[in-house]
Order: C-alpha cells, then structure tokens, then sequence
C-alpha cells in the first residue's frame, strides 16, 4: 500500500506522524500558523479511526460534513439543514462526488453514483456475538481502568472491547 507524502502538509498546513506500533498511527495536522494551539488529530487503530478536534468554536464553529455540526452534533445533509438519524444514510449523503477534490492517490471501490458499502448492523449481529462472549464485562472494565481517563473514555473503551471481543482495544485509547 502506498502512503501519502506527509512532507508538504495537509491544506498548507505540517502534519506530524507518529507509529507507536505496527498497528497504531497518529497524524497531528498543526493548525498553528493560522489558529493558534489548534489541531486535527487523526488516530489509527487496527481498522478504527478517531478524529479529535483540538480547539474551540473560533477555530472550528462552522465546519459540517461527515463527523457532524461542531456547535450541535447533529448529523446534517450537504443541505445543512435536514437532520439524518441513519447513519448509513448519512454516510451515503456524504460520499464524495465525481466533482470534488480527490485527496487519496487511487480511486478505489466504490465511486459514486455506486453507493458506500455498508458495515453489518450493529443491532443484529452484536446482540448475538455478544450472547457468545468469552470477554466479560468485568474484564473489559479492569483493562479500561488502568487507563486511568474520565468516565466517557472508560465506557467506550469497555464498549469497543465487548463489541470485538479484542483486549487489546484499550490500547486504542
């Protein structure tokens, strides 16, 4: 697989990589020049990926698109006003266009007007693998606590854990 030319930035603006390990990637788009102390920090795990945003309203206020309305957290379509409650709509809606900016170095499957395709639901499928599960609660939030973070992080981390059955996800964290 070939990886992006980090050396001349994101949008005009130095991107620090980080490998902690083979499967673990960090990118830290610095914001500085023109916000400064602001960031975009794009975290790789396995095949999970984690966007934080690193600074307030002045910096990202008006941004919309695929992680939602900064102010609200709505999921909003290209319109940016109709609300969508599906998440797989809401993925369709933001694919992105023939017309707009290519910013991978291939084109791969799928391409619009084909749609994304989707991951399995996760009421389905989870309920039952998580009837079968050979990591129980109780080890999930010991390998969670050690991370010693607030109560949000420790409940998402004993969520993804359950969800993959993977101990190793609190390294994610």
């Amino acid at each position: 697989k070939q990886q992006g030319d980090l050396d001349t930035g994101f949008a005009g603006f130095p991107v620090m990589q980080k490998l902690p390990s083979s499967y673990k990637r960090q990118y830290i788009i610095d914001l500085s020049s023109k916000y400064p102390g602001a960031s975009i920090v794009v975290q790789l795990y396995k095949e999970f990926v984690r966007v934080k945003f690193n600074g307030d309203q002045s910096v990202f206020g008006n941004t919309v698109g695929l992680l939602g309305d900064y102010k609200t957290g709505e999921l909003l379509a290209r319109d940016g006003s109709t609300e969508l409650t599906d998440f797989a709509e809401f993925g369709d809606e933001w694919q992105v266009l023939p017309s707009e900016p290519k910013i991978f170095h291939e084109v791969a499957h799928p391409q619009f007007p084909e749609l994304c395709i989707k991951p399995e639901d996760p009421r389905g499928e989870r309920k039952r693998r998580l009837a079968e599960s050979t990591i129980s609660i109780e080890q999930a939030e010991a390998a969670c606590a050690m991370l010693n973070k607030d109560l949000l992080t420790i409940k998402d981390c004993v969520y993804d854990i359950l969800a993959t059955q993977d101990l190793d996800m609190v390294g994610a964290f």
